[in-house]
């Protein structure tokens, strides 16, 4: 029985395709200049590098860079923070419910090696072990990674799902 239901994915797939531009994903920006942008700190964007809700770009020399796509990305955490009242470790925890392995979508056999389809505290690009990176997948490209955090507003009719398919009763809200 899959986890994600097929309309689900499928809105995903349609979302993904329409927003995928590379030019809005080349690391230009300095960790700087960003926390300018989206009126943050250094700090507070390194905070959401270490708790697993941003992947920087790196330079050769270790210095942080961002594309827009991230500053994007960091005003969607931003929302999901001040708007709807969660936290970092919730914000973390939404993001691992995302089943990276229909997403992509990988084989049975990948997704029985890896780590990530069985962590439900760390989003998939967290996990060391994950099936994806043995096979050299950059998360920074992977469309989970990417566009994961725009989708939470779906993730409440993703969990309605299975808790439907595994026979659970549900209430409305």
């Amino acid at each position: 029985m899959p986890f994600l239901a097929d309309d689900i994915r499928d809105k995903f797939h349609k979302f993904t395709a329409s927003e995928d531009c590379s030019a809005d994903w080349e690391p230009l920006i300095s960790i700087g200049t960003a926390a300018g942008h989206v009126g943050l700190s250094v700090s507070a964007l390194r905070k959401y590098e270490t708790e697993g809700l941003l992947l920087f770009h790196r330079t050769a020399s270790g210095h942080r860079l961002l594309s827009r796509a991230d500053i994007e990305r960091i005003r969607v955490i931003q929302r999901l923070i001040n708007e709807l009242g969660l936290n970092m470790e919730g914000i973390r925890r939404l993001l691992a419910l995302l089943p990276c392995w229909q997403l992509r979508p990988c084989t049975d056999e990948e997704k029985n090696n890896c780590e990530a389809a069985r962590d439900t505290v760390h989003p998939c690009w967290m996990v060391r072990r994950s099936e994806c990176k043995r096979l050299g997948v950059d998360c920074r490209t992977c469309r989970v990674y990417r566009y994961g955090a725009y989708c939470t507003e779906f993730m409440k009719s993703l969990l309605f799902n299975v808790e439907s398919q595994a026979g659970g009763e549900t209430t409305a809200s």
